[in-house]
């Protein structure tokens, strides 16, 4: 009896632990990775980090889930329109599969974007969150931004004469 006891209560410890999914640091890496390379400008290293097959949700109002080519121009948009972007990370967290609620490797961030939008030079720092999942070949497969995207064009915008 007392070893089914401590079987259990073993067991109970072990299910409620903190347990990663094997890929979660890698993929951690490839994540810090893809913020360093963006805020570089550099569209072909950032296009590199995805996947032919990705889905992405921008943080546009109304915006549908894209497809690769549709995420390298959004991505690229915000290049064109900012300058000096930078990425303040406040907290990198482990992602859980939907489905299931169990681990699955992805990472998610929220932190703070800042920069100068490139014409009217108005500078801006704002409160995001982005989810990253990865296949099994460190590419992006899903992923997605939520923000006040909308908010902060406007904000940044020219002033109207």
């Amino acid at each position: 009896m007392k070893k089914i006891l401590l079987l259990l209560t073993l067991g109970l410890f072990i299910s409620c632990s903190n347990v990663q999914h094997p890929d979660y640091e890698k993929n951690l890496e490839i994540a810090k990775e893809w913020f360093e390379v963006f805020v570089t400008e550099d569209m072909d290293a950032t296009a590199a980090f995805y996947a032919d097959e990705v889905e992405y949700q921008s943080a546009f109002y109304g915006a549908p889930t894209m497809n690769r080519e549709e995420t390298i121009q959004y991505l690229q948009g915000w290049q064109d329109n900012m300058e000096n972007i930078a990425w303040e990370a406040e907290q990198w967290l482990p992602g859980a599969d939907p489905e299931t609620g169990l681990p699955n490797g992805s990472v998610r961030t929220y932190g703070y974007w800042s920069g100068t939008h490139s014409v009217s030079g108005k500078s801006f720092r704002d409160l995001w969150y982005h989810y990253l999942t990865f296949d099994e070949n460190g590419k992006i497969i899903n992923g997605g931004d939520f923000g006040d995207a909308t908010g902060l064009v406007m904000a940044v915008a020219p002033d109207q004469e």
